[in-house]
């Protein structure tokens, strides 16, 4: 049987600790129990706005029009302004993700300042339901330049 002295076991210790071995410990929290398995519902559909410049859709128009950018702006049923969302005009499409329900909107093109380049061109009344995508047209006639 051997006896190990308190001068041993601080040997063995420190020995421990200069090769590198270490111990910690923390305190955990204890496991969160699972949630069960619920199916996703989806409650949100795509706009998917596409514009053209006098039935166009050539980024020279963009720049011959100095139009930086296109900005789409979603109206609910109340009235109240939903957003406004900014794409580079030459993209000619822009997806906007929007909660189910009946919207309208307007949209028009800006310089590279933010200023309106167009009047802007209203979009009709349209429903959004869950996982649609929904395409609208919109057109900027030479007319509506300013």
């Amino acid at each position: 049987m051997i006896i190990m002295n308190r001068a041993a076991l601080l040997f063995m210790v420190l020995g421990l600790g200069a090769s590198g071995c270490v111990f910690e410990s923390e305190r955990t929290e204890p496991p969160v129990a699972a949630q069960p398995n619920v199916p996703f519902v989806a409650t949100t559909g795509t706009l998917r706005l596409r514009w053209a410049i006098d039935g166009r859709k050539d980024p020279d128009e963009c720049i011959k029009a100095e139009a930086a950018n296109a900005e789409v702006s979603v109206v609910d049923r109340s009235g109240r302004e939903v957003g406004a969302w900014q794409q580079p005009c030459g993209y000619f499409t822009m997806d906007v993700t929007l909660g189910t329900g009946t919207y309208t909107g307007s949209a028009v093109l800006l310089d590279k300042e933010g200023r309106p380049r167009t009047t802007r061109v209203n979009i009709e009344t349209f429903s959004l339901r869950a996982r649609d995508v929904l395409d609208i047209p919109v057109d900027f006639p030479a007319s509506s330049f300013r």
